[in-house]
């Protein structure tokens, strides 16, 4: 069940601990970029005052349209020279947000979805069909990097041509797909239309998301395809996928709080 399970089965005070650790280290970090340079300093605010966790509220708030100011890089916080790639938002509600990595960001981007897979179930060997778009959007790179470094045999097949997808998921036996809600219930209907029964294809599971949906429409996937839906939470701020993710009992979401710290706040007081 574990990817790694000294850091999954980590005391409450060891996490702490190691939040507070990582906490200092980032907000140095932040203040090496110019956008958070000038916020940091128009509040007064050094990187030694933060400290424990406890001074996290002494941190402004980034907004979305924050995000979008400060396009195309004004919240770079490394060499440009260390920039190996960089995703974005699709940028319909107004200007894209854009998020860059580092080598060292792309490694723990990568192992968080690998933990997060594991823990719904691929194993090494597993084939996993990736039916999400590759390219500006972190799901579909995300989702196949994390898979690939856990040890499953990889389909990129990207998004559309419904024939071929369901050529590849019968030919490869394969076990896992990533998948929207909507065009999982359209591929069960091209299925059905092909006298094929969504459920003979022997999934183990199907990994949704890029697309709200009900809790109806999930137990109706899992209904049509006989295979547990898993969903996962993610954003392009935060690296993307691997946030967090359901385990097996599909209750919740786990979040992988030694790279997040979660709070919940009233914005008004």
């Amino acid at each position: 069940m574990y990817w790694e399970q000294e850091i999954e089965t980590i005391s409450k005070q060891a996490l702490r601990e190691l939040q507070q650790e990582k906490l200092i280290k980032t907000v140095a970090q932040a203040y090496k970029s110019p956008f958070y340079k000038k916020r940091f300093d128009s509040v007064g605010l050094k990187p030694e005052h933060i400290q424990t966790l406890n001074d996290l509220q002494k941190i402004p708030f980034t907004t979305k349209d924050d995000l979008r100011s400060a396009y195309p890089d004004l919240m770079v916080a490394a060499p440009k020279n260390e920039m190996v790639r960089m995703h974005s938002s699709s940028g319909t509600t107004g200007q894209a947000t854009v998020i860059f990595f580092t080598r060292k960001d792309l490694s723990s981007w990568t192992n968080l979805v690998s933990r997060s897979l594991y823990m719904a179930g691929m194993r090494p060997g597993d084939a996993f069909q990736n039916m999400m778009s590759y390219g500006l959007f972190t799901g579909g790179l995300g989702f196949h990097y994390g898979a690939e470094n856990l040890g499953a045999m990889v389909i990129p097949a990207g998004g559309g041509n419904t024939l071929k997808q369901i050529s590849l998921i019968k030919d490869f036996k394969v076990a896992f797909l990533h998948i929207t809600p909507s065009y999982a219930l359209h591929l069960a209907d091209e299925l059905e239309g092909m006298k094929i029964k969504p459920a003979s294809l022997g999934l183990k599971g199907l990994f949704v998301g890029a697309e709200p949906h009900s809790e109806p429409i999930r137990k109706k996937i899992e209904e049509l395809y006989q295979a547990p839906v898993f969903n996962s939470y993610g954003l392009s701020e935060m690296n993307g996928p691997g946030v967090g993710f359901e385990c097996e009992h599909r209750q919740d979401i786990h979040i992988w709080e030694d790279s997040y710290i979660l709070e919940i706040i009233n914005p008004e007081t």
